[in-house]
């Protein structure tokens, strides 16, 4: 019994078209397809041949080198039971074959990946990132707010008092946690706007937006809690490291991405990391609202401050991403902006204040509009929510509020 394949002498790239047959002695005979030459005669013993993986090619390998491609399957599975009988010559190929294994296998490969995500790696990145020295910390945050430094932040215009002020009334909570060696900084927000984050060394920075946008220095401070969070459980650390794991297992599983892919490829990583930075941030209310019960600050004041936040940010995108509402608030202002001198000389104090409130109405107006309708369709307010990198509203209402 012989089978067909194709040739390669290990010595060139040319292939060549041969007959294998196996005489009495167990000896492998390889001859050219063309002029019925003599190719090359070896032992079956010393020849290595690979496992079949459903009718794909499958190679032998001869003693010094040289190699054969066929799909004649058969051939060389009786082969294989006449002269190295084995459960393991067909046992994988059976096992591929049959559906319900190969469906039970999907399964638990399923399960161990989502596992492995989802438990084993967030306790993996965890232990590392409480390894690292903090030499890497100091570079990871002085990269960082460079690169903050060049592309979005400005000097803070905060003057001397409120940030002394300010400062004062952190100490409480800097006192308290000297082991992570905290530093509190202040910045003109720029295109980020109002918000407060953490760095991995320590540092803490508010813009300047958000202290204008808080109301008493106890929301700024439940803030500060928060973010001590952040530093205390190396949150940014252990976010970068899940990324780049999650990134390079993709690009692993998927080989060399063409652009047309590289958006669904990256798609897990964005929902993962997603999960991961709600569970982080959950952490991190955790750290506040424990520092507020201790000190006896009332626990309200952190989700006053994230409301108003949220909704800041959400009229923000919504006005930008809405030219129709954009126009009609911007006609409305216009409308406001035609009498100066009569709103100037109509408001209380005579210098346009009662002016500046009914531009900014117009614009709360515009923006209640668009967060309603946002709110209203499902896939904006249910589906979306499972992508955003905080707990929704609500939960942290029903924490810091009850």
């Amino acid at each position: 019994m012989a089978l067909r394949g194709i040739w390669f002498d290990g010595k060139t790239s040319m292939p060549q078209g041969v007959v294998l047959s196996m005489d009495d002695t167990g000896n492998v005979c390889v001859v050219n397809a063309e002029d019925q030459t003599l190719v090359l005669r070896a032992p079956f013993s010393d020849i290595r041949v690979t496992s079949r993986v459903g009718n794909t090619s499958r190679y032998m390998y001869f003693p010094n080198g040289e190699k054969c491609e066929t799909r004649d399957h058969q051939v060389i599975d009786q082969w294989l039971q006449q002269l190295r009988p084995s459960v393991w010559n067909t046992l994988a190929h059976q096992l591929e074959s049959h559906t319900y294994f190969v469906a039970l296998t999907l399964v638990l490969v399923a399960a161990f990946v989502w596992a492995m995500t989802f438990h084993g790696l967030p306790a993996a990145t965890r232990y590392i990132a409480f390894q690292l020295p903090q030499s890497v910390m100091d570079r990871a945050a002085t990269e960082t707010m460079q690169l903050l430094d060049k592309t979005h932040f400005h000097p803070t215009k905060l003057d001397e008092k409120t940030r002394a002020r300010l400062m004062s009334h952190f100490a409480p909570a800097l006192s308290q946690n000297k082991n992570l060696n905290l530093k509190v900084s202040f910045r003109g927000g720029g295109a980020i706007g109002a918000n407060a984050f953490a760095l991995p060394d320590g540092s803490v920075v508010f813009t300047d937006e958000i202290v204008h946008l808080a109301k008493n220095d106890d929301e700024l401070l439940a803030v500060l809690a928060h973010e001590i969070g952040h530093v205390k459980y190396r949150h940014a650390m252990r976010a970068a490291i899940q990324g780049s794991v999650i990134s390079f297992g993709v690009a692993m599983l998927t080989g060399d991405l063409s652009a047309a892919s590289n958006l669904l490829a990256g798609l897990p990583v964005l929902i993962t990391t997603m999960s991961y930075s709600r569970n982080f941030e959950r952490e991190a209310d955790d750290n506040s609202l424990l520092f507020l019960d201790a000190n006896h600050i009332p626990r309200h004041h952190f989700v006053d401050l994230m409301e108003r936040l949220t909704y800041t940010a959400e009229c923000k995108a919504l006005m930008k991403n809405s030219e129709y509402i954009k126009y009609e608030a911007d006609k409305r202002i216009a409308e406001l902006a035609r009498l100066p001198a009569e709103a100037a000389k109509n408001s209380k104090d005579g210098d346009g204040s009662e002016f500046a409130v009914r531009i900014e109405a117009a614009h709360k107006q515009a923006c209640d509009k668009l967060i309603a309708e946002l709110k209203s369709g499902f896939f904006d307010a249910k589906v979306m929510g499972y992508f955003a990198s905080h707990p929704e509203t609500k939960e942290r209402t029903a924490k810091f509020k009850k």
